[in-house]
């Protein structure tokens, strides 16, 4: 028979006694490997899941309890900024008076709800589809600006309804360096204008017609003078306004009195009150006139 390619001896070949050879010289080395490996991977799954609780609770977690913080913080200030954000104005419906030669007189009145802002605006009327001029507004902290277009002629006759559309609306902080921290008592202090001793006369004779007019008494009693005030009159029939007119009172010295006459276009009768109601921006010191002015004049 031929030579067996491995010679064996017993009952092993030689192959296996050289791997029986290799593991009893190697068993104690094999098993301090295989003792050190399963502790390698011991002490990597606790030093893992040590790392993970030492950031969860020693290091993320101020950091994070921080920014939990912080937000809160900042979502109180968001809501502080978002409630302080100046309230959108009101509006009255648009009063449509008929007036001589066809024309018409619009008016609407503005309320401003926000005690610490004032607003500046564009306006037009939109009467039965046909849009008035475009005009500058304003309206002062907590106050009403009676906004008008007087004496528009329509290019169409008949019953007419209008709305007003506020256009490029610019809000203002009221600047506590000018009113020193109070509005009101900057509003009170600086704008104390009145009209006094007011009546309507129906015996006024202009052009060999009579005509209706409006006599009062303009006050200024504050120590601050104006370039102009408007004047804004409305005539009643009860408690119905009949007719409105706007004037101008140039130069409004301080502590004058004024006696001032408003001619009306027609004799209206059955007017039971007049209603005088005084208008500056004074949130805009150019309104207010130069103590200079009175040295000149």
């Amino acid at each position: 028979m031929p030579d067996s390619p491995q010679q064996r001896i017993g009952s092993f070949t030689q192959g296996e006694l050289q791997i029986a050879s290799w593991w009893v010289q190697h068993r104690l080395e094999l098993r301090r490997f295989g003792y050190g490996f399963i502790i390698t991977i011991c002490v990597l799954s606790w030093g893992y899941a040590f790392t993970g609780l030492l950031d969860a609770y020693v290091i993320s977690y101020p950091r994070e309890s921080r920014l939990m913080r912080q937000m809160a913080v900042n979502q109180q200030l968001l809501a502080e900024l978002e409630g302080d954000r100046p309230e959108d104005v009101s509006l009255s419906e648009v009063s449509v008076l008929n007036s001589t030669a066809d024309r018409m007189d619009l008016s609407v009145e503005v309320i401003n709800p926000n005690p610490q802002w004032w607003g500046e605006f564009t306006y037009r009327f939109n009467l039965s589809g046909e849009e008035t001029p475009l005009r500058k507004g304003y309206v002062l902290p907590s106050g009403k600006q009676i906004l008008s277009e007087l004496g528009y002629k329509p290019q169409t006759r008949g019953s007419r309804s209008a709305v007003i559309s506020i256009d490029s609306i610019r809000w203002h902080r009221v600047d506590p360096m000018l009113t020193n921290g109070d509005y009101p008592a900057y509003y009170k202090n600086r704008f104390q204008i009145n009209a006094e001793s007011v009546r309507y006369d129906t015996s006024i004779a202009y052009n060999g017609k009579r005509v209706g007019q409006t006599n009062f008494t303009l006050v200024n009693s504050s120590a601050y003078g104006f370039w102009e005030v408007e004047l804004l009159i409305r005539l009643y029939r009860g408690s119905t306004v009949s007719s409105i007119q706007t004037v101008k009172a140039q130069r409004v010295r301080p502590g004058e009195r004024r006696e001032m006459q408003v001619l009306w276009p027609d004799n209206l009768t059955g007017v039971t009150k007049t209603e005088v109601i005084p208008q500056a921006n004074i949130m805009e010191r150019s309104v207010f006139l130069d103590p200079n002015f009175f040295e000149k004049n």
